[in-house]
């Protein structure tokens, strides 16, 4: 737990000190997933072009960042998903357990998201899925919870967490294309009643 929290600590502060210059280094062949563009989008019902031509680098992810991706060899090519970078470098697709909202707010409207466990080791390298978009941090949040509600013999004294990505719903129901041949992409999102925690 105590890994996980320090984790959490870390992530928030590199994010904190970022300077613009690197963000604009790290996004400069991709489009920037911000609240200002899920605005415009709401407003003007535009589709967010993703460019499968100049995919995100791995080597410029940070841990627990929340990506955008696409599996290379897919069956479902207008099918892209929510993931996350884990301790190895490598993505981990984000499930979640209800569709409903965490919480809102003026400018939010928050759903939440683990890492299945079956999901976890070893995830997906970049010879298996391409990056397409990095989120921006006001469009994700974090949390913790404790494993398996913090009951049973696999977490009998509550001391091992996991992580809680926030994304909000703007980006999880919005429109995506590659600008080629009309295309249009959603996110699938998967959906295990398991994950529930009844507390």
């Amino acid at each position: 737990m105590m890994r996980i929290l320090l984790l959490l600590l870390l992530a928030c502060t590199i994010r904190a000190f970022q300077t613009t210059n690197h963000l604009l280094v790290q996004n400069r062949s991709h489009y920037a997933l911000s609240k200002r563009d899920w605005r415009l989008k709401d407003a003007t019902t535009t589709t967010t072009i993703l460019s499968t031509d100049e995919p995100v680098d791995f080597t410029d992810l940070m841990v627990m960042d929340v990506v955008l991706f696409q599996r290379r060899n897919t069956n479902s090519p207008t099918s892209i998903e929510l993931g996350s970078v884990q301790e190895n470098g490598n993505i981990a697709p984000l499930s979640t357990w209800t569709l409903e909202s965490a919480y809102t707010s003026a400018i939010n409207d928050m759903m939440e998201f683990v890492v299945d466990e079956e999901d976890l080791f070893p995830g997906m390298t970049s010879e298996e899925i391409t990056v397409l978009s990095v989120l921006d941090g006001d469009v994700v949040g974090y949390g913790s919870r404790q494993v398996g509600g913090g009951k049973g013999p696999g977490n009998p004294h509550g001391e091992e967490s996991e992580i809680i990505y926030y994304v909000d719903r703007a980006v999880v129901e919005g429109v995506y294309s590659t600008g080629v041949d009309d295309e249009v992409l959603n996110i699938d999102v998967v959906v295990n009643s398991n994950l529930e925690h009844l507390w």
